[in-house]
């Protein structure tokens, strides 16, 4: 006997009601494996996922596209689908706030000049005080690694538009985030001594959740796809499509995923959902069962085969609606 399945919208009306709207909004953080029945199953579940959540920044990162097994890989993939500029703008109008020079509801972008009209105050007095608190909310959060809080000051300081970073530095940032090769030189020019690396990554990204809520954001969904794991051989050199694994690096995407799961408790506003096929759940070769590690963190001995637990950490998706407990 199978174990339950639960429906696909019925899970996503779940994980927006009582994940996304309350727990990860407020700063909590979830891990979920998810393991679609099938194809159709697998495309409805990934195109909701990308909808649902009020606020919330999606992003996903399919191992056919980006090695899933390197940490850095997967953070770059992410930053590339995030909208670092629109960040940055938001920190700097919550810095006004935040000086005491709210913008006018009537202006559109960060105007200093226009906003310092507005409060009948010097310019230069009102750049100097806002400044002062995009550092105050950027450098002293250290919940962020010092890279990062680099990388966002630069960021903001070219949001400004005082000339203290130019649009060329701001490209070197949103570069350097995207894992671009860049010259170490105009890296030290905004303050980046090393490029995103598998020391560093982990860091990077338990920090952009951090950023996203600063920003004003809820938080991220992250949905990670896991499929291609489950093929065994290449096909010929004229059929292959993106990246394939060796169970050596499988094992390592798992590691990937049970990091993430350790890590809940330091991570602010995240949602990741690992999409597994039916396959990895009990292949003893290259699936779950493989890797002890993160086998023994979703594993569902105790279960209910009649009605699917959304709450479990490996929760089964069917396209047909079911009984909830």
């Amino acid at each position: 006997m199978s174990t339950a399945e639960i429906g696909v919208d019925e899970y996503l009306t779940f994980v927006e009601r009582d994940y996304l709207a309350g727990y990860i909004a407020r700063g909590g953080t979830s891990v979920k494996l998810l393991c679609p029945a099938d194809d159709t199953t697998r495309d409805r579940l990934a195109g909701g996922l990308a909808t649902i959540g009020d606020g919330f920044v999606y992003a996903e990162v399919d191992a056919v596209t980006t090695r899933v097994h390197l940490i850095d890989q997967v953070f770059t993939a992410v930053a590339r689908q995030v909208d670092w500029i629109g960040l940055a703008a938001s920190v700097v109008q919550a810095a006004l706030d935040h000086a005491g020079f709210p913008a006018p509801a009537d202006l559109d972008g960060i105007d200093l000049a226009a906003t310092a009209r507005h409060h009948d105050v010097d310019a230069a007095e009102l750049y100097r005080s806002v400044r002062r608190a995009v550092e105050q909310l950027v450098l002293r959060d250290t919940e962020m690694s010092h890279e990062f809080r680099t990388a966002m000051l630069r960021l903001c300081q070219e949001r400004l538009g005082r000339g203290d970073v130019s649009a060329d530095e701001r490209e070197t940032v949103v570069g350097w985030l995207h894992g671009e090769r860049l010259p170490a030189a105009d890296l030290r020019r905004v303050g980046l001594n090393t490029k995103v690396n598998r020391y560093n990554a982990r860091p990077l990204l338990l920090s952009l959740t951090r950023w996203l809520r600063i920003a004003g954001r809820s938080g991220l969904v992250l949905r990670l796809d896991l499929d291609r794991l489950a093929v065994t051989r290449r096909p010929p050199a004229g059929l292959r499509d993106g990246f394939y694994y060796a169970k050596a690096a499988t094992l390592d995407a798992y590691e990937l995923v049970r990091q993430l799961i350790d890590a809940v408790d330091e991570i602010e506003g995240l949602f990741v959902a690992v999409q597994v096929p039916p396959t990895l759940v009990h292949d003893e070769a290259r699936g779950l069962p493989a890797y002890t590690a993160l086998q023994m963190r979703v594993a569902d001995e105790v279960r209910d085969r009649r009605r699917p637990n959304p709450y479990a950490s490996l929760v089964r998706i069917g396209s047909e609606p079911s009984e909830v407990i």
